[in-house]
């Protein structure tokens, strides 16, 4: 399991203007990739203009250099060990939108998060964000409704109303930002990576489904230019199995953060959670009263010795 050791020494100080600065920079590059991810029956022509528009590559690579030169100046202002910072260097050289969570001059263990400072991670960091982004993931989680709506009803309809093609193809990706956003701050935040990776799977889904489906585009893109069909690319459209999949995932989600939002619910299920893990305490107990007391015999054995 991936964990981070606990946190010692004096809190981290300064650096709130350029980290708040990266953080935006950041967002700018994941919303720019947001908007090109398919995340539905609507807005493919609103993702080829934005793709063949002068400004996508320019933007792309100017938000990637600022994230890259900002990596390498950072090398030098931190106390970490080279190889930690190199490697903080290429993680975000890699997917520039974790710069939101990471730095090469990150003290390792700490966490800076805008209007908060630095926390150190853990779980009670993990909590704190966790109740604050309670309530604004639910009120995002919502608006899967109307896109639901829009898509289910509208169909086919959809291409013949532009305005409200591009409105339900922002507003998801709206949606996807926010869960991108969430997933990675309380991954950052969590005491035990995989745990939380493995607890909130249906987030990761959300997240990866819409990549996944680009992926299979641009391999389909480079499939046309070989037959000079390129008519073989627009019939392709992802109202399959990527479209449903995206769909239930937001479902499950949506009904897993009601269920949260209702005290009474909530309460039986962390209920039930204690129960598991006294379950899991009792079991453990046994096996340690069970080894001392094979010790036990052990000891007396080379006293007697």
């Amino acid at each position: 399991m991936m964990s981070d050791s606990s946190t010692t020494g004096t809190t981290p100080q300064g650096g709130a203007f350029r980290h708040g600065l990266m953080l935006v920079v950041a967002i700018a590059f994941l919303t720019v990739v947001g908007l090109v991810l398919p995340h539905g029956d609507s807005g493919e022509a609103f993702r080829d203009w934005f793709m063949a528009h002068s400004v996508f590559r320019p933007l792309i690579i100017a938000l990637w250099a600022i994230v890259i030169i900002e990596g390498i100046a950072g090398l030098f202002v931190t106390n970490d060990a080279w190889p930690a910072r190199l490697r903080r260097l290429l993680l975000i050289t890699l997917l520039p939108p974790l710069r939101m969570i990471s730095a090469s001059s990150q003290p390792r263990g700490w966490l800076w998060l805008p209007g908060i400072g630095w926390k150190p991670v853990g779980e009670e960091t993990s909590e704190q964000l966790e109740q604050k982004l309670a309530l604004p993931m639910v009120i995002l989680t919502l608006l899967v409704l109307p896109v639901l709506g829009a898509e289910l009803t509208g169909g086919e309809t959809l291409e013949n109303h532009p305005r409200m093609a591009l409105a339900t193809h922002l507003t998801t990706c709206v949606i996807w930002i926010g869960f991108t956003m969430e997933f990675l701050w309380m991954f950052a935040a969590a005491p035990v990576k995989l745990t939380y990776c493995l607890k909130n799977w249906i987030n990761l889904v959300i997240i990866l489904l819409p990549l996944v489906a680009f992926l299979r585009v641009l391999n389909l893109f480079r499939f046309t230019r070989m037959l000079r069909a390129g008519k073989l690319l627009r019939a392709y459209r992802l109202r399959g199995l990527w479209t449903r999949l995206w769909r239930l995932a937001l479902l499950f989600n949506l009904l897993e953060r009601l269920q949260q939002r209702d005290p009474a619910k909530y309460c039986a299920a962390l209920e039930k959670k204690i129960g598991d893990l006294e379950e899991e305490l009792a079991e453990l107990q046994a096996k340690l009263a069970e080894h001392r007391e094979k010790v036990v015999p052990r000891a007396v054995g080379n006293e007697v010795e």
